[in-house]
């Protein structure tokens, strides 16, 4: 176990049920790759494992029974993915009249889902779910729900490293159920089959590869309607997924419509006081703020902060990310009392929660940089973009889309001061990195215009193109040397 994965209470209490209980029923939420990791972590011949997640199959008691049959030495059964077997609530209505055939087998059944299954679990099985003798939560590596934007764009969250890496491994794997037939293909197969395709979805939108995240998510969202349905909350969060590409790329009119798909979903089913509706108010919030349209920015991101205190509370940090999206619109109509107010909030809440290590950390130490270089404040402004560039090279990787960023932020700051060598230094580190997301992507066309007009305030003689093409090509040498040449 990672002491610092956060997740030390739920580990406890897994240890306490497999130390103290000798029946009854349990339910442990986590990822659905996550649930692998923990069921290995336990491995004895005390407990017996059942995954779902290999063959998509649908729930039953007879097949789950048979196999509990064959294990009468274990003391314990994991049964994994129980949000594959139990995605139609035809399902849930199946699991819940075997409930008592189930505890005749007077057995330790800990039951391994997704958070959305346990609510689904809660409002439609209700008679086993009235039996669970405790719940276990672990915490995600990684949201599955993309984290929607904050200020200077700084949003993208694994190692490109690692996930190029864990992305030339799913190869085979990609294309074999990306071919798969909505008709000739059992229903739960083809929702096992999206789990995974929305898995490797989110290692190719981290590795700011948008197109081919954008093709995986579609026949997500296409497996999840002909099974599902349109009102199903799954699609929801594949529409809310598609939506964030589409934002990521520059493409705000598309974001908007695709966000309102996700959030009709999710007000009609959750309601208007639902985390997860909150996450799309604040989604959509993003989408203006990137527009420029600061008071229906200001707007959506209320809602979402209402919801947010009243429900998760004001030490969460979703919270505390809208505090901080707040905070940058504040920023814009000039209110810098108001911004430092709510980046302190932000700030406080993720060194307690995350701890001064997480890149939400870093993002907050980015922002209160940008005012900082905003009111002309260049030392203290380094000393922030400093700290956030430390802990993103170190969590993120010196490739990724959000180091680049702060890369370009700390450029900013010598442009400002007239240090052009430094300046072009961090402008060519950002835009090297940049180029990844696309010529046209927003954020490497306003790196390459402010680098541009650094260039031409050093006032070097050669073409600004062909110094660039240079530093593309791996050249170091700075045409008209006013200055030191570029690492």
């Amino acid at each position: 176990m990672n002491d610092d994965d956060g997740n030390e209470e739920a580990y406890r209490k897994l240890r306490w049920i497999l130390d103290n209980a000798d029946a009854g029923f349990f339910i442990v939420t986590a990822p659905h790759r996550q649930q692998r990791q923990i069921a290995d972590l336990h491995k004895s011949p005390r407990i017996a494992c059942y995954d779902y997640s290999p063959d998509g199959e649908a729930y039953s008691y007879y097949a789950l029974s048979d196999w509990a049959d064959t294990h009468r030495d274990a003391e314990a059964l994991f049964v994994l993915n129980m949000q594959v077997a139990l995605q139609q609530e035809k399902n849930l209505i199946d699991l819940n009249m075997s409930r008592d055939m189930l505890a005749k087998k007077d057995r330790a059944w800990v039951f391994f889902m997704s958070r959305d299954t346990e609510y689904r679990l809660s409002t439609f099985a209700h008679d086993i779910y009235s039996y669970v003798r405790m719940k276990v939560h672990f915490q995600a590596e990684e949201k599955k729900e993309p984290k929607e934007p904050e200020m200077r764009g700084l949003h993208d969250r694994l190692n490109v490293q690692k996930a190029t890496a864990m992305l030339e491994q799913y190869k085979e794997l990609e294309a074999r159920h990306m071919s798969l037939s909505l008709n000739d293909t059992p229903d739960n197969q083809l929702l096992s089959a999206a789990m995974t395709l929305s898995d490797i979805a989110e290692l190719y939108k981290n590795c700011a590869r948008y197109d081919d995240s954008l093709k995986l998510y579609e026949k997500v969202l296409q497996i999840r309607k002909k099974v599902l349905g349109d009102e199903h909350l799954d699609t929801a969060t594949a529409y809310n997924n598609i939506a964030f590409l589409y934002d990521s790329q520059g493409d705000y009119p598309k974001a908007l419509e695709w966000y309102g798909k996700a959030l009709a979903i999710r007000e009609r089913v959750l309601g208007k006081e639902h985390p997860d509706t909150a996450t799309t108010y604040n989604n959509i919030a993003g989408v203006y703020y990137n527009q420029g349209d600061y008071p229906k920015a200001l707007e959506w991101y209320e809602k979402a902060l209402a919801i947010r205190e009243r429900v998760l509370g004001k030490e969460h940090p979703d919270t505390a990310t809208t505090y901080n999206n707040m905070a940058s619109v504040y920023y814009n109509q000039g209110d810098y009392p108001k911004v430092l107010e709510l980046y302190g909030k932000a700030l406080a809440i993720r060194e307690r929660v995350l701890g001064k290590e997480h890149p939400d950390t870093a993002v907050t130490y980015n922002n209160i940089a940008f005012v900082y270089d905003s009111q002309g404040d260049y030392p203290k402004a380094l000393e922030w973009y400093e700290k956030a560039l430390a802990i993103l090279e170190r969590a993120l990787g010196k490739e990724h889309p959000d180091t680049a960023r702060v890369y370009s932020n700390i450029a900013f700051v010598y442009d400002n001061q007239g240090d052009y060598s430094k300046a072009l230094e961090c402008y060519a580190k950002s835009y090297k990195i940049l180029r990844r997301l696309g010529e046209m992507h927003p954020d490497t066309n306003a790196v390459r215009e402010d680098m541009k007009n650094a260039y031409q305030n050093a006032g070097l003689d050669a073409p600004f193109e062909q110094w660039l093409q240079k530093k593309l090509d791996g050249d170091t040498t700075v045409p008209d040397s006013n200055f030191a040449p570029l690492a």
